[in-house]
C-alpha cells in the first residue's frame, strides 16, 4: 500500500496549517503588546533575516529532494546530507558577515535594526540556517507524517515562545532573545537526530558528490535569490521611503501571504521527487498529468480562500489587528491577488528537468523591471502601487514559465493548462462570495465571532456549490485523511 498524492500533500498541509494557526496568533498578540514603532522594529528583524539567509543558503537544502530519492546506498546518502550541513554552516557565517556590513554602513531603518539586534541575529541565523535541511530530509525519505509533525512542533513551539515573551515582557528586545534561545534548542535536536539516523561523517564526502550537488543546488539557489529579491522589493521601497511605522502597517497588509507557502511548499515537496523520477525515464505524459492534478487540487484551497478574504478584507484587518492598522486593508487586497497567482506553481517542473538556468534568467530580467516599476508606481499612486508592480512582474514570469514547460513536456499551453476546469472552480468559489458580499451590506461583521461565523457560512456554501457543480465529492473531501492505492 502506498499513499496517494492527495494524502501525502494533505498530511504536509495539515502539519503546516497547525503551525500556521499558531504563527497566525503571533502578530495578533504583538500588535496589542507593542507600539506601532516597536512592531516595525520586530518586522525589520525578520526582513533582514528573511532576505539575507535565503541568499546564502542557495538551493542545497532543496537539492536533497532531487538526490536522495535516486540514491540507495547509505554511504552516499550520508555524504549528501553531511555536505549539506557543512555548506549551511558556512552559509550562516557569510550571513553574519553581511549583518556586520549592514550594521556599519547603513543609517537609520534597517541599519539601526541590524546594530540593535546584531548578536541575536548572528546566533539565531547560525542555529536556524545550519538545520534548514530537516524538513526536506523527511520528505525526501517519503515520510510526510514525520515531516508534518516536525514542522508543526517547531513552528508551533516557536509561536508559543514569541507569544509568551510578547505578552509577559511587552518588549521587542526580549522577544528576539527568546527566539534565539529557542533556535539553539532546535539546532541541538536536529544535529543529534541527523547523526543518529544518518551518521554525519566527512569520510563519505567526495569532490564528485560535492560537484554534483552544487551543479543542481547553485542554479536553484540563484533562482530563489532573485525571486526573493523580487518579492521583497516592495517592502524595501516602503521601508526606505516611508519609515518604520508605515512599514509596520504595510507588513500587516502582507500578512496573509504565507498561507500560499503552506500549500505550495507541501505540494512542491511531494511532487518534485516524483517529477524527477518521471523525467529520468522520459515519461512526459506522467509529468503533465501530475502537474495538472496538483494544480487542480491546490485551486480547491486557493480559490475559496482568495474570494472569502477579498470580500472580507477590511473587517479581517481591523478585527484581527485593531483599527490602528486599518490602512493595511487595501494592501492586503492587492496581496491576495499575489496569493491567487501563486496557486499556479511552474518552477517545480522546470527544476525537475534540471533547466533551472531558465528560471534564473527570467527572474534576473524581472528583478530590475520590478524595482523600476515599483518606484514608478509608488510615485504615481503611493504605497498601493508598490505591490501592484510585484503582481505584474511575477505574472509575466509565470506566463513565460508556462510556455517553457509546454516545450519541455512536448505539448501546447492549451493542453497543459486546464482553462475551463479552472474557471469552473473559480465560479464555484465566487458564487458564495457574492452571497456573502450582499449579506455584509445588511449584517456588517464587527467582531471575531462574527468573522468566524462568516467563514463557516462561506465554507458551507462553497462545499454545497462545489458538490452541486461536480467539482468535489465525498471521496474528495476524505482523500486527504485516508489511504488508498496510488494509481
Amino acid at each position: 500500500m502506498s499513499r496517494s498524492l492527495s494524502h501525502q500533500v494533505g498530511v504536509l498541509i495539515l502539519g503546516r496549517l497547525v503551525s500556521y494557526a499558531a504563527m497566525f496568533i503571533v502578530p495578533l498578540v504583538n500588535v496589542r503588546t507593542l507600539t506601532v514603532d516597536e512592531y516595525g522594529y520586530y518586522k525589520q528583524f525578520w526582513l533582514i533575516y528573511e532576505t539575507v539567509t535565503p541568499i546564502v543558503i542557495l538551493g542545497f537544502s532543496r537539492s536533497l529532494l532531487y538526490f536522495l530519492p535516486r540514491i540507495e546506498e547509505p554511504e552516499k546518502r550520508s555524504a549528501y546530507i553531511t555536505q549539506t550541513v557543512m555548506f549551511l554552516a558556512m552559509s550562516s557565517v557569510v550571513a553574519i558577515l553581511i549583518y556586520a556590513v549592514m550594521a556599519r554602513t547603513l543609517g537609520e531603518g534597517l541599519g539601526e535594526a541590524a546594530r540593535s539586534f546584531f548578536w541575536r541575529l548572528c546566533f539565531f541565523t547560525f542555529f536556524t540556517v545550519t538545520t534548514d535541511y530537516m524538513e526536506t530530509l523527511f520528505v525526501a525519505q517519503k515520510k510526510p507524517v514525520t515531516q508534518s509533525v516536525y514542522h508543526a512542533a517547531v513552528w508551533g513551539l516557536q509561536a508559543v515562545v514569541v507569544i509568551a515573551a510578547s505578552y509577559f515582557s511587552r518588549d521587542v528586545s526580549t522577544i528576539i532573545w527568546a527566539l534565539t534561545f529557542f533556535a539553539m534548542i532546535r539546532f541541538f535536536f536536529a544535529i543529534a537526530y541527523t547523526h543518529v539516523n544518518f551518521r554525519l561523517s566527512l569520510g563519505f564526502v567526495s569532490k564528485a558528490s560535492i560537484a554534483e550537488q552544487a551543479s543542481f543546488a547553485i542554479p536553484v539557489g540563484l533562482t530563489g535569490i532573485v525571486l526573493l529579491l523580487l518579492t521583497q522589493t516592495d517592502k524595501f521601497i516602503i521601508n526606505s521611503f516611508l519609515g518604520r511605522q508605515a512599514f509596520a502597517v504595510y507588513s500587516v497588509g502582507a500578512f496573509q501571504v504565507p498561507l500560499a507557502g503552506v500549500i505550495q511548499t507541501s505540494v512542491g515537496n511531494v511532487t518534485l521527487p516524483l517529477l524527477a523520477q518521471y523525467q529520468s525515464v522520459g515519461d512526459f505524459a506522467a509529468m503533465k498529468d501530475l502537474w495538472r492534478r496538483s494544480l487542480m487540487k491546490t485551486t480547491l484551497f486557493f480559490f475559496p480562500a482568495f474570494v472569502f478574504l477579498e470580500v472580507t478584507a477590511r473587517p479581517f484587518i481591523t478585527i484581527l489587528f485593531t483599527e490602528e492598522y486599518a490602512d493595511a486593508a487595501p494592501v492586503f487586497m492587492v496581496y491576495l491577488l499575489l496569493f491567487l497567482r501563486t496557486s499556479m506553481e511552474t518552477s517545480t517542473v522546470i527544476q525537475a528537468c534540471n533547466r533551472t538556468k531558465f528560471l534564473v534568467a527570467g527572474l534576473a530580467i524581472g528583478f530590475p523591471v520590478n524595482v523600476l516599476l515599483g518606484i514608478t508606481l509608488f510615485k504615481l499612486f503611493g504605497r498601493i502601487g508598490v505591490p501592484f508592480a510585484t503582481l505584474f512582474t511575477l505574472t509575466g514570469i509565470t506566463v513565460a514559465n508556462l510556455f517553457y514547460i509546454s516545450r519541455l513536456l512536448d505539448t501546447t499551453v492549451g493542453r497543459l493548462f486546464p482553462t475551463r476546469a479552472l474557471l469552473k472552480r473559480f465560479l464555484a468559489a465566487a458564487i458564495p462570495g457574492a452571497v456573502l458580499w450582499v449579506a455584509y451590506r445588511f449584517y456588517p461583521v464587527t467582531n471575531f465571532f462574527e468573522l468566524a461565523a462568516a467563514g463557516l457560512v462561506y465554507t458551507g456554501l462553497y462545499v454545497f456549490v462545489g458538490t452541486r457543480m461536480g467539482l468535489m465529492s465525498t471521496r474528495d473531501l476524505t482523500a486527504l485523511v485516508r489511504r488508498r492505492r496510488s494509481g
